[in-house]
């Protein structure tokens, strides 16, 4: 097995990621400083939208529950305790507690040259911030429109049957240009890749637009 001892994402940025995720913190909005909870309670928070509430007399009806809040929550929880075991860990009961020590336990690993893809590893706490941003406030989709080069598709359907092209570049403030195929997932990130993803399409994306695209609310796509 290849051993890698790059640390690139045991930065601040990844320490950022942890605290969103685990702890109270400082957020800024529309220009003003703001605090939020941990992204993780209020993850858990909304798989019961209506819990702690006073509940209307009559029907005797259970507490809401938020499917989409559900799955994300369960989906992390358990990724999270699977590297845990990986790692021989033992597994605390709260969320927030495990996601620390996994932080620590990889930190710990890449310290000693014992941790496989610091990348991707370290990664994973990056893509849950992302996923529970994204569940609170989706980014807006800009389409490509012409056929994925990879696999040639045009058109997928969404989960509302809305056919969309394929290739589509979700785009929110703060959050790094990258273009994916839904149909084969292919992805494309980064200038020269974006660049080289135009240029094989044969069409031209003026990228800088499309960042401003994101403080034009007119130009949003409109839904079927």
């Amino acid at each position: 097995m290849h051993t890698s001892t790059t640390t690139v994402h045991t930065t601040p940025d990844t320490d950022r990621a942890v605290e969103r995720l685990t702890e109270a913190h400082a957020v800024t909005v529309n220009g003003n400083i703001a605090m939020s909870g941990p992204l993780l309670e209020e993850l858990r928070e909304a798989r019961y939208p209506n819990l702690g509430r006073t509940k209307s007399g009559g029907g005797g009806g259970g507490d809401l529950l938020d499917m989409k809040a559900f799955n994300l929550y369960e989906t992390t929880d358990a990724d999270v305790r699977a590297w845990l075991d990986h790692y021989r860990q033992p597994q605390p009961d709260d969320l927030l507690e495990a996601t620390k020590l996994l932080y620590n336990t990889l930190k710990a690993e890449n310290a000693g040259s014992r941790l496989d893809n610091p990348d991707r590893m370290f990664g994973m706490f990056h893509i849950w911030v992302q996923r529970i941003e994204d569940m609170f406030n989706p980014p807006r989709a800009y389409e490509i429109t012409a056929a994925c080069p990879v696999c040639e598709t045009e058109h997928v359907a969404d989960k509302d049957g809305c056919q969309l092209w394929a290739v589509r570049v979700p785009v929110k403030e703060g959050r790094a240009l990258v273009a994916e195929c839904h149909h084969c997932g292919t992805l494309w990130a980064g200038h020269e890749q974006l660049t080289a993803l135009a240029e094989s399409m044969q069409i031209n994306v003026d990228w800088v637009a499309l960042r401003e695209f994101l403080g034009l609310p007119q130009n949003q796509p409109q839904t079927c």
